[in-house]
């Protein structure tokens, strides 16, 4: 398998989190319904629904106060806590990510290289289409 580029996965999480921004509809505030009805009624791309899903039960779990809500900001944050911690942290030899590196990875990161590799495909046209 060849390596895949830090910035292949940065990108991906800056998909996820253009995502969930989005789900906050007008009042900005995301929260887990927002989330899961989204995915339920295939308003988020098949090909995202894992990262936006894992993404947003990390960034919610992290903002942990009782009646705290999720925010474009706390989204943000945690985009930058991810690229720095859950994806460069890896690439110990700053050549991209290996197939070992990966392995090593959390599930949050490994579903940003998954993303990662399907948005760099041209086979994969249809972001919405159903079946794997």
């Amino acid at each position: 398998m060849p390596r895949i580029a830090k910035a292949d996965v940065n990108r991906a999480l800056d998909t996820a989190a253009k995502t969930l921004i989005r789900l906050g509809g007008a009042d900005g505030k995301i929260s887990r319904a927002d989330v899961k009805n989204a995915i339920a009624t295939d308003r988020v791309a098949r090909r995202e629904v894992p990262l936006v899903d894992i993404f947003f039960k990390f960034i919610d779990h992290r903002d942990f106060k009782e009646g705290a809500q999720v925010t474009a900001k706390d989204v943000k944050r945690a985009v930058e806590y991810a690229k720095t911690n859950m994806v460069a942290k890896y690439d110990l030899n700053n050549n991209g990510l290996s197939e070992d590196e990966i392995a090593k990875m959390s599930l949050t990161g490994k579903r940003a290289v998954d993303l990662a590799k399907l948005l760099k495909d041209p086979v994969n046209h249809n972001p919405f289409a159903r079946g794997e």
